[in-house]
This record gives C-alpha cells, sequence and structure tokens, in this order.
C-alpha cells in the first residue's frame, strides 16, 4: 500500500510539472503571436475608409470642446495635392513677418533634463521629409490658399533643425536631412505621389551609412485650418501635435507602441497638445510611409498650414524633450 501511495505521489508529482511547463509554453506562444498591449487613450483607427475611434477618453482642456463636440477633422490629418507650379517656382515670402521672428527669444521647455545622457556622437536618430517643401501661409501674400503654400527654403526643413537641436542638447545626437525631395522627382520625372517611394530611398541610403540608426522621424505640417491645429496652454500658443502610423506592414504595432510612449509624455505635461495617433492602411494613403524599415519609426504632423514658427518652434521643442525623455527612459 506505501509502495502504491509513493508511485501514485511521482505519477503526480510528474502530471503536475507537465502541466505546469506546458502552461507556462503556452503563455510565452500566446504572448509571442497577440499584439502588445496599446494603453493610448486617443488611437484612431482608419480602415476601409470610415473612421472608428477607439477609446477616445483624452481629457479636454478648458479652451477646447466636449469630447462629444469633437469634429471628426479635429482628430484627422487632411491632405492636399500641391498646386504644380508652387512645387516649381517659390512663390514671394512677406520678409517683415519673416525678419520679425526670433527663434532665440523661444522658452524651451523643461523636460526630464535632470541627469546627463549621451549617445556621445552616435547619431541614433534620422530626421527627414517626404514632403519637404510644406510651408506656412502666414509667411506669404495674403489670399495664398494652402494647395501653395510650398516654398523650397521656409518649409517644414527648418521645424525639424529646431527638433534636432532640442534632441542633441538632451544628449540625443542626430542628422537632419537636407535631401529635396521634390528635385529627386523632377529628376524622374515623377509626380508628388512618389514621395515616399523618394523618401524611402534617403531612409535605406542612411540605414546604410549609419550603424547607430535608432529612430527615425518624417515631419510633416497638416492642412487643417488654425482653430483645429493650434492650443494656448499656460499663456502661449502652440502648434499641436499628431502622429501618423502606416499598418500595411506586419510589424507596425512596434512602431505604434513606440509613438505610443511618446505620445504619453506629452499628454501628461502637455494636455491637448496632441491630436492622437492615427492609423492608416494602404486604401488611405502610402500605407507603409518608411517605417518597415526600422520599428521606431513614425510620422510627426507639427501644427497645420496656418500656424506660425514661433507656434512650431515651441512644439518642436515639447516634442524634442519628450522624445528624449522617452528615449533615456526607456531604451538606455
Amino acid at each position: 500500500m506505501k509502495s502504491f501511495s509513493r508511485k501514485t505521489l511521482r505519477i503526480l508529482l510528474v502530471t503536475s510539472i507537465t502541466l505546469f511547463i506546458s502552461l507556462i509554453m503556452l503563455i510565452i506562444y500566446l504572448q509571442e503571436k497577440m499584439p502588445n498591449e496599446i494603453t493610448n487613450k486617443q488611437v484612431i483607427y482608419y480602415n476601409n475608409h470610415e473612421k472608428d475611434i477607439k477609446g477616445l477618453t483624452k481629457s479636454i482642456s478648458d479652451n477646447k470642446t466636449s469630447k462629444a463636440e469633437i469634429a471628426s477633422e479635429e482628430i484627422a490629418t487632411k491632405e492636399i495635392n500641391p498646386d504644380k507650379a508652387a512645387l516649381q517656382k517659390d512663390a514671394v515670402l512677406d520678409r517683415r513677418k519673416i525678419d520679425a521672428f526670433d527663434r532665440n527669444k523661444i522658452k524651451v521647455p523643461n523636460i526630464g533634463k535632470e541627469k546627463f545622457h549621451s549617445t556621445f556622437g552616435r547619431k541614433v536618430a534620422f530626421i527627414y521629409f517626404s514632403h519637404n517643401r510644406e510651408s506656412f501661409l502666414p509667411y506669404f501674400k495674403n489670399g495664398t490658399t494652402p494647395e501653395k503654400a510650398y516654398h523650397s527654403e521656409l518649409n517644414v526643413a527648418l521645424i525639424g533643425e529646431r527638433l534636432g537641436n532640442t534632441l542633441k542638447s538632451n544628449g540625443i545626437w542626430n542628422r537632419v536631412s537636407n535631401v529635396d525631395i521634390v528635385t529627386m522627382l523632377n529628376e524622374r520625372n515623377l509626380k508628388f505621389g512618389s514621395s515616399y517611394q523618394m523618401s524611402r530611398e534617403v531612409v535605406i541610403n542612411e540605414k546604410r551609412i549609419n550603424p547607430d540608426l535608432e529612430m527615425t522621424f518624417d515631419i510633416h505640417r497638416d492642412a487643417l485650418p488654425r482653430s483645429l491645429t493650434t492650443i494656448n496652454i499656460n499663456g502661449e500658443s502652440f502648434a499641436k501635435i499628431s502622429f501618423v502610423i502606416g499598418s500595411a506592414h506586419e510589424n507596425y504595432k512596434d512602431n505604434l507602441n513606440f509613438t505610443n510612449g511618446i505620445n504619453e509624455i506629452i499628454e501628461k505635461n502637455y494636455p491637448g497638445l496632441s491630436r492622437g495617433i492615427i492609423i492608416k492602411d494602404n486604401k488611405q494613403g502610402n500605407g507603409v510611409y518608411n517605417q518597415d524599415l526600422l520599428p521606431s519609426s513614425v510620422i510627426i504632423e507639427i501644427g497645420g498650414v496656418e500656424n506660425n514658427l514661433e507656434e512650431l518652434y515651441r512644439s518642436a521643442d515639447v516634442l524634442g524633450n519628450v522624445i528624449s525623455q522617452y528615449y533615456w527612459e526607456n531604451k538606455h
């Protein structure tokens, strides 16, 4: 009887261990197969041309309407086809407004600078511009329309440079692209719709020459009106920020998790500054946006066509500090 009892206990023990190991293996398998949990509370999915707003519970600041009154355009991005003539010849700018702008007077926000960090010369971030000539109406003559707000010098590249400087001030060395996508398109007799094809070559080349590359940011400006791309925070005007993720590749969840981490820090420190993360498949546009090339990649829309440089630079500074905080807390 005693022998039988010992044998039974051994069988039960072996069975228990086997079941426990099987359970652990099943949990690991499910974690690998299932997408990582997305905790962001303002992620907008665009699929089959329908807007499915999932979990839109973002707090609304005092100068905004209630959640129920948010127009679909406010949480979307607006794409326009640029005027062909505007891409070929620069319109005349209002130099008085440009000269009146002093970038050095903009107070740089201080987020997460308590400790010294540095990549010590390793350029881990790359800032580029698929639509590099996107410009801003306040610096053109009155009556200029959004489809004509494109310029070879005063454009989103200035915002990217500001972002790059802020990243470097936080110890994140980076490179800012100086490639003119429009010139590339003209040289190959391609239309504006091939811009992401051109910028893809730019990113691939950066990966080839830079083994330290970890993050890429494609900087744009939206075409939505000022009322939807501007917010007042503590008496200062900021250009709102939104993120675009392409879901037409199998690893887009990595891009989404990366962007979600950045977005959460913005929401914590500057509620209302972010308009959220917008996910688009290939039915709404390119659908990949070169984000398959690196897991920490995202399109960032900083402001809109009616924002001014002061507002745009403030937001670029916030974004640079937030990206830096996320990088040093989560990646290194």
